[in-house]
């Protein structure tokens, strides 16, 4: 049996972290738990959005749904309350990675840009990263899940240990035209807790059917803040089961064959965006890892 669950937070806002990741690493200290944390080093603002209100069906019903916790979306690097917070991240043992340099602007401008833009926005991101924390990320996460093959091929320049930029079913290395991409996708497989809001109850988070080896992400502005003990039940439910939550970079070790997967677009219930997503048929052992569970 796999006995794992991976666990990823994203902090996408200045709310996230001033009111939402201390709780959470209170809880997951509590519950003997680490995990992925994800942030973005860029300066953003929600006037970014306008456009989406036009352009996205649907995504001013879920800014209204999700206005309490997702309140603002400023991030500066030169913030000193944040670099202690992203420090206490880290201290408590936790990953930390890169979730793009504008979080706005990657949802609303990607699909225009080169692969030469989307490069020079990720060096943005890990400068600004190594500023923060003294250190180049391991990892990189799509903001949104936004994602299109210019990013899969600029990857390939940054030498990740693996990304998470996609929604799927499990471990997989992108398959983008007749290229055979080299970093390991890590998807998140389960439903996130401000889709399933947007859905209609975030207590439907209590009723989804976990396997091991399933990725969940949290969002510091909703597991860690009005939702948490929705996410605390989540986790003592599961953890009762039997399975542990281990960070996105400590699946690798336990992954024996890894299967290759064309990426496409899809429509994800309760987001108005298209989301990078795994194919469900896979091109089977076409790389291999050794491993023990």
């Amino acid at each position: 049996m796999i006995d794992f669950i991976g666990l990823r937070i994203d902090v996408d806002t200045v709310r996230g972290y001033k009111n939402g990741v201390i709780p959470l690493l209170n809880l997951l200290k509590r519950l003997n738990i680490k995990a992925s944390f994800f942030i973005p080093t860029g300066y953003d603002t929600p006037f970014r959005t306008l456009p989406r209100f036009l352009k996205e069906r649907g995504f001013p019903r879920r800014v209204f749904k999700l206005r309490k916790s997702f309140y603002y979306k400023i991030l500066s690097s030169e913030d000193l309350a944040l670099r202690k917070i992203i420090r206490q991240i880290r201290y408590d043992g936790h990953e930390l990675n890169l979730h793009g340099y504008r979080h706005f602007d990657w949802q609303l401008q990607l699909g225009s840009w080169t692969q030469r833009r989307v490069e020079k926005e990720m060096h943005h991101a890990i400068e600004n990263f190594k500023s923060l924390t003294g250190s180049l990320p391991r990892s990189f996460a799509a903001p949104g899940w936004v994602a299109k093959k210019e990013v899969f091929l600029a990857e390939e320049n940054f030498s990740f240990d693996y990304c998470s930029d996609t929604r799927g079913i499990s471990p997989f290395y992108p398959i983008i035209g007749n290229r055979l991409i080299g970093t390991l996708q890590i998807p998140v497989t389960l439903p996130t807790l401000d889709e399933l809001i947007i859905l209609g109850d975030p207590k439907n988070l209590l009723n989804i059917d976990v396997r091991g080896d399933d990725v969940y992400c949290a969002h510091a502005e909703f597991d860690g803040m009005r939702y948490i003990r929705i996410f605390e039940l989540f986790l003592e439910k599961n953890l009762q089961k039997g399975y542990r939550f281990i960070p996105l970079y400590d699946m690798i070790r336990y992954l024996v064959k890894i299967p290759s997967s064309h990426i496409t677009q899809r429509n994800i219930p309760g987001r108005t965006a298209l989301v990078a997503c795994q194919m469900r048929q896979q091109i089977a052992n076409s790389k291999q890892k050794t491993g023990s569970l």
